[in-house]
């Protein structure tokens, strides 16, 4: 039943199509463009394609040496990680952080046993954490 409902609504539609296409047709046919006619009358000159050489700095290098990057490779910086903690408008979340300067990435748990995924950047003796739904968590570091 509810291929009718596709198939019929397509059927009238290339019939429709068919008999409209027939009727510019003959229309087409009682009129000749001018410009067709001069087109054909004029031969076009081709012009060659001139072929440019590309020329590329080549660096000979002994075999078996290794290949380098050709973009700078970031710096493999080791990340601090540490413990967090907090009550906020959820409850009591806690977790850990690895911070690569001011900015890091964690994970994170609530009482109801939820791990959250949370991008941290640092602010003074504070973390703004903001989770995978957009919640935003903020952390108090503790002096040492």
């Amino acid at each position: 039943m509810k291929i009718n409902y596709i198939v019929v609504p397509m059927l009238a539609v290339a019939l429709l199509a068919g008999c409209k296409q027939k009727e510019q047709e003959a229309a087409v046919d009682v009129v000749v463009p001018v410009e067709e006619e001069r087109i054909a009358e004029e031969p076009q000159e081709e012009k060659p394609v001139e072929l440019v050489p590309v020329i590329r700095d080549v660096k000979h290098v002994k075999p078996g040496t290794p290949v380098q990057a050709t973009s700078p490779a970031k710096k493999k910086e080791k990340g601090e990680t540490l413990y967090v903690e907090t009550d906020g408008a959820q409850g009591r979340v806690w977790g850990h952080v690895t911070m690569y300067g001011d900015r890091g990435t964690g994970t994170i748990h609530d009482w109801d046993e939820n791990t959250l995924t949370v991008s941290v950047t640092r602010h003074g003796n504070e973390l703004f954490a903001v989770d995978q739904n957009s919640r935003q968590y903020v952390f108090k570091l503790k002096q040492k």
